[in-house]
């Protein structure tokens, strides 16, 4: 039953994502958690805190505007203290020149007490820098600034 509901809350969140409403889903985090996104390109990185995940939803937004993320799966698995979950998804956008791109991924996303401790967000960024690219060269310049945060890896992972 508790992993039914975690699944249907995640579903929730998602779709407010779809509606543009990043405040709601910001206050799904706990204050000091870590949101950490793959690659180098501007949504990159790795960011503790409600200000810099509010910082980075507000970049997101920017950046890609129309964004809509389809859930094809989601897996949960731990109790209330110590809660994973994957959703795995398929996005799309398009830029301000009108063309399409999607990309492919999964969050991995660890909560305590129905607060998100922490949000790891995989997906294919060579497709992300190349769309980056496109939308900052028609004029969004937020697509092509540096990371908020640090590049560094998510916590408890280390370069080999």
């Amino acid at each position: 039953m508790y992993h039914s509901i975690v699944r249907n809350v995640l579903r929730k969140s998602f779709d407010q994502l779809n509606r543009g409403n990043h405040s709601a889903v910001v206050a799904q985090f706990a204050q000091d958690a870590e949101h950490w996104f793959s690659g180098t390109h501007a949504l990159a990185g790795r960011r503790t805190g409600i200000d810099q995940i509010t910082a980075w939803h507000e970049r997101l937004s920017a950046v890609l505007p129309d964004l809509q993320v389809r859930i094809t799966d989601i897996t949960v698995t731990g109790l209330p203290h110590r809660t994973v979950a994957m959703a795995e998804w398929v996005d799309h956008f398009t830029t301000p020149a009108g063309d399409t791109w999607s990309n492919r991924g999964v969050h991995v996303i660890r909560l305590r007490w129905g607060k998100i401790t922490a949000m790891h967000i995989h997906c294919d960024p060579t497709v992300l820098d190349a769309a980056l690219a496109e939308i900052a060269d028609q004029g969004r310049a937020e697509a092509a600034a540096a990371p908020i945060g640090t590049l560094d890896l998510p916590s408890g992972l280390r370069r080999a």
